[in-house]
């Protein structure tokens, strides 16, 4: 697939970030009146973190309005474990914010299988279409006390 323009500034870099972060990394950030789109594109892994996780905080941030963040990761070629919790963690903010978190992924891949794992579809589905991910309104389920995302050396 190949991605469709993108508006660099929203998502610009950040004073130390590697040049080659941008390029691997690009975003789009739809705002609609029933659900914010942060559309991703190539590969978060760990030498994009950083960069992914700016996109989430400022995506989850536009969202409290609508108060529904689809993250459409149609476009990405690889994601990696800890960004996948890093977004897990973010949907369990989300809903002690009022905002559902939601994912769309046409292709099963590591994604579900991660979120599977780690117990956590309650507070982040994944669904196929775009259209099921914007309309899926899934029952009020209590945002954690203390995050449920497994932090590495914690065991």
């Amino acid at each position: 697939m190949t991605p469709r323009p993108h508006r660099d500034e929203l998502f610009p870099p950040v004073a130390g970030e590697p040049a080659d972060v941008c390029l691997r990394l690009p975003a789009d950030l739809d705002r609609r009146a029933d659900a914010v789109i942060l559309r991703v594109y190539g590969e978060a892994d760990a030498h994009t973190l950083t960069r992914w996780r700016r996109m989430l905080d400022t995506a989850l941030a536009a969202a409290g309005d609508c108060g529904r963040l689809v993250v459409d990761l149609s476009g990405t070629q690889f994601i990696g474990c800890r960004p996948i919790l890093d977004l897990a963690e973010r949907a369990q903010q989300g809903l002690a914010r009022g905002i559902q978190v939601a994912v769309f992924n046409p292709v099963p891949n590591a994604v579900e299988r991660v979120i599977s794992l780690a117990g956590l579809h309650a507070w982040l589905p994944v669904h196929a279409t775009l259209v099921e991910a914007m309309t899926t309104r899934r029952p009020r389920v209590a945002a954690p006390a203390r995050a449920v995302v497994p932090v590495p050396g914690s065991r």
